[in-house]
């Protein structure tokens, strides 16, 4: 009788592992890339349970009745990387470089700044397109940030790298470490020197550049806000920078794609696909100050009974493409489930 009731004993533990075992198998999330505007069509339909996207498309969906954001992506990841502002290895002169943070600097000084918030909402409607509701809680779900944390870009790139993102090894491109490759693709001498500058004397203006920027950026990103209200408040023009030529891009990739063509000297994108295309492609060129941080979403049909993370287990959601920002982010906040696409 002993032996049979350990026998019992026995078969019950192994039936819960075997539960266990189960349940975890069973956490799955399928993704799909599609681009904003099929996001919004795709929760439309049903086609997808939900999105991460950029602002200001989350909040879009949300005021237009069909989204509901369900996790803010710094949430699930203070602090974590997103945009940065990026310079081609083919810019040389150090004061054009200096004119280009100064003005950045300013120009997400001048959005943090509570006294200016009417004028940037009115910055923000003429960026976007859109109007000062959607743009006023873009924005409140974006932090703008001078320089990123450095200790969460490694995060990001163990995450690309377990996801097969990099097609290379940081050390098979010559660099000891991951530090010793961070410490080459940031140069924050310049972040380092504006800001010093600007500590002593807000008035500070760096030596006049007298030239040119060719400057790309993702067509109606939120992120991007400080860029735009640098050139509308004349930052780029006084210091030096009187010829800055503006392209709009679709997406990251696009953004990396001219700096490839050297269609672009400059430019603002996702610090996850500029990561992938200097250790993919050897790209040279180099981040000089961030962005921001926060401003991505996870967001479910307004109808819908998903609650928590948990609920979306295989189910399938959109993110804007493998190796992108929101593709890390995605990644951050499923931890510990399967992720297959289709």
């Amino acid at each position: 009788m002993k032996k049979y009731y350990v026998l019992i004993l026995v078969l019950v533990v192994f039936a819960g592992f075997a539960v266990y075992e189960m349940s975890h198998s069973k956490k799955t999330i399928y993704t799909v890339s599609m681009t904003p505007d099929e996001m919004s069509a795709g929760l439309k339909n049903g086609s997808i349970a939900g999105f991460i996207s950029w602002e200001p498309y989350p909040a879009k969906a949300i005021f237009d009745g069909y989204g509901r954001s369900l996790v803010n992506s710094s949430e699930v990841w203070a602090n974590h990387p997103s945009c940065v502002l990026a310079i081609s290895e083919d810019v040389k002169d150090e004061n054009a470089i200096k004119a280009l943070v100064w003005a950045h600097v300013k120009g997400t000084r001048f959005i943090n700044d509570p006294a200016n918030r009417e004028k940037v909402l009115k910055y923000g409607e003429e960026f976007s397109g859109l109007d000062r509701d959607r743009v006023s809680a873009a924005m409140n779900n974006t932090m703008y940030i001078e320089f990123p944390d450095i200790e969460q870009v490694k995060t990001e790139i163990d995450i690309l790298d377990n996801a097969g993102v990099f097609k290379n090894s940081i050390t098979s491109l010559g660099y000891n470490s991951r530090d010793d490759f961070l410490a080459n693709f940031f140069i924050d001498r310049y972040y380092h020197e504006v800001k010093d500058e600007l500590e002593k004397n807000p008035e500070w203006v760096p030596p006049a550049a007298n030239g040119s920027i060719r400057f790309g950026y993702i067509e109606g990103n939120i992120h991007y806000l400080a860029f735009y209200i640098a050139r509308k408040e004349g930052y780029f023009e006084k210091a030096g920078l009187k010829n800055f030529q503006l392209t709009p891009y679709r997406s990251g990739r696009a953004v990396t794609d001219a700096f490839k063509h050297r269609e672009i000297d400059a430019g603002v994108l996702g610090s996850a696909v500029l990561l992938r295309y200097r250790i993919n492609d050897n790209g040279m060129v180099f981040a000089v100050t961030g962005v921001n941080s926060g401003g991505s979403s996870l967001v479910v049909s307004a109808n819908s009974t998903l609650n928590s993370l948990d609920d979306l287990n295989g189910k399938r959601i959109a993110t804007p493409g493998f190796g992108t920002c929101q593709d890390t982010i995605m990644r951050k906040m499923f931890a510990g489930y399967e992720i297959k696409t289709g």
